[in-house]
């Protein structure tokens, strides 16, 4: 049911809502550090770091909130000369406040025992005093009263089915839902007490009577970023690459915060287990908690204790963080394994995103065609024959040739894995994955299938000398095979192809300057996993048959 409130909509705008907010007996000084500095990963992890001169009393202040920081990392700390932190205390605190009534019913209920005038759905007006209200069946008991103001009053979920009006001697009950407007006197109530819980901390600092320098920081989660990448070509052997980096914000405010976008694999183990000072769970709950964790990981019991406050380490002075240096535009610094890029003043509110483009350099890059056969084995370490038939469309995409750009970073940063749009002037060409790429190496990127440059590949036994080692109580057999990959280009130009292959067994020999690479694995094998490369040039027109040759041993 939708009741008109225009009128009380009118009537309410010049009520300002405020809150009167306490914390036990004795008041103690209330405050929020400012946000300084953010550094946030990829997976919605963020380290927060907040800073701010706080008032005390004999010692103790208040911090009005708690942060959902995650297992051991909240720390806080005292930046002045000779003070230390000698106590933190969460706890939860009642607060009675003030809410402005938006509902016709609220309005009312909180009004009994004045006079008003209330017109209907068929624009009928009665007059008479407020004496009461019947609810409807899910509805709280009956109130009135003009002490209805002053009292904590349960926001109400229900609308009142009656409306109790005295009016000429008789009592009138009039339905709510035919209730399309009122008409109130001048000394109305349009507010009522409203008492909520809040979470605080409190915290005692040595050293420091009045006032008293923080930091605080801890990890949690809701604020994380994810990058994007433009290529942009703009001949055949440069192009123009862009980083974006997009913020997400679902955890809290941030003012004129020095944000750092991280890159790498950050390493938190306790990420997933609220701490307990966030009021977020009971004991029972944390244990539960930390013994599923012991079970995943034996570092637990050791580590629970043992956790430092490296974040807060990286601080200079009690107004710098040190997560790197900071300037006007974005910058990029190394940490350890990790890399940061920083923006100076961000501001963005809970529930927002963000867009910053992070750097546009110009770089080197190469047309090249990339074939990589991805036969499965036909036997596997041991001998064993493996059934691996393929479909004729499976053969057929593993006959593919793909034109790709290999790009140099000759940037200053590290690039990270992310999805790379590449154009041509306002044409789209393809989108693909960047790999992460350090500083001065170089990365393949997809672009599209060659269609003009046809390849294909056979494997026949050429020759298989029977039973001629025993092993582990089985006889095998040597088998030799020849491998043949034809290519041809059908291009008005000549390109550079590089071909890929797996086999199972000892390549002995490879024609056009072919590179083999046993790959890292069991020793114990008796058919070695084998890589095969070759980088080929191909004129205009030119047709390559490329040989290889290895051997298998095969158990019968």
């Amino acid at each position: 049911m939708k009741v008109s409130r225009r009128f009380v909509l009118v009537a309410c705008t010049c009520v300002i809502w405020s809150l009167a907010a306490h914390s036990g007996e004795t008041p103690e000084p209330e405050l929020e550090l400012k946000t300084a500095a953010v550094a946030a990963f990829k997976n919605g992890l963020a380290f927060v770091v907040k800073q701010g001169d706080v008032r005390l009393e004999s010692g103790v202040g208040n911090l009005s909130s708690i942060p959902n920081a995650t297992l051991g990392s909240l720390w806080i700390a005292p930046n002045d000369a000779g003070a230390s932190l000698d106590e933190v205390v969460a706890h939860r605190d009642k607060v009675v406040g003030r809410q402005n009534l938006t509902a016709l019913a609220d309005v009312l209920m909180a009004n009994a025992g004045k006079v008003v005038t209330v017109v209907d759905n068929s624009q009928k007006e009665y007059t008479g005093e407020i004496v009461g209200f019947r609810q409807g069946e899910k509805s709280g008991t009956e109130t009135a009263g003009t002490e209805a103001a002053d009292r904590v009053v349960p926001q109400l979920h229900v609308v009142p089915e009656f409306l109790l009006l005295k009016s000429d001697g008789k009592l009138l009950a009039l339905y709510f839902r035919n209730i399309a407007r009122a008409i109130l006197p001048e000394n109305s109530i349009f507010q009522q007490t409203q008492e909520e819980e809040r979470k605080a901390l409190r915290f005692r600092v040595k050293g420091a009577t009045e006032h008293a320098n923080l930091t605080m920081g801890y990890l949690e989660h809701g604020l994380g970023w994810t990058p994007s990448y433009l290529v942009s070509l703009k001949d055949d052997k440069t192009a123009q690459i862009t980083m974006q980096a997009v913020l997400v914000n679902d955890a809290e405010d941030l003012k004129d915060t020095d944000f750092f976008f991280v890159v790498g694999v950050p390493n938190f183990a306790y990420s997933n287990i609220p701490s307990p000072m966030a009021l977020q769970q009971t004991l029972i709950d944390f244990m539960q908690a930390a013994a599923r964790k012991d079970e995943m990981d034996s570092r637990y019991s050791n580590a629970l204790m043992g956790q430092k406050a490296a974040a807060l380490m990286a601080y200079e002075g009690p107004a710098s963080p040190s997560f790197g240096s900071v300037t006007e535009e974005l910058q990029g610094v190394q940490e350890e394994d990790l890399f940061l890029y920083s923006r100076k003043n961000v501001t963005l509110a809970r529930g927002e995103r963000a867009t910053y483009n992070v750097f546009s350099e110009t770089v080197n890059c190469q047309h090249i065609y990339e074939w990589n056969l991805e036969d499965q084995p036909r036997v596997d370490g041991f001998g064993n024959a493996q059934n691996n038939a393929n479909s004729a469309s499976d053969r057929s995409m593993k006959d593919n040739v793909w034109h790709s750009l290999r790009l140099k970073n000759t940037t200053k940063f590290p690039w990270t894995s992310a999805p790379t749009m590449v154009i041509s002037g306002t044409r789209p060409l393809s989108q693909d994955t960047v790999p992460y790429t350090p500083k001065n190496a170089s990365s393949n990127l997809k672009l599209t299938i060659a269609t003009d440059i046809r390849a294909s590949h056979e494997e026949n036994e050429v020759e298989r000398q029977k039973e001629i080692q025993r092993r582990r109580n089985y006889n095998y057999d040597q088998v030799t095979v020849e491998g043949k990959l034809t290519i041809k280009n059908y291009k008005s130009k000549e390109v550079r192809l590089s071909i890929a292959n797996k086999v199972r067994g000892t390549v002995e020999s490879q024609t056009d300057e072919g590179k083999a690479d046993k790959l890292a694995e069991a020793i114990a094998v008796d058919n070695p996993l084998t890589r095969m490369t070759w980088e080929v040039s191909l004129k205009a027109g030119e047709e390559r048959v490329i040989k290889y040759r290895y051997k298998v041993w095969l158990r019968v």
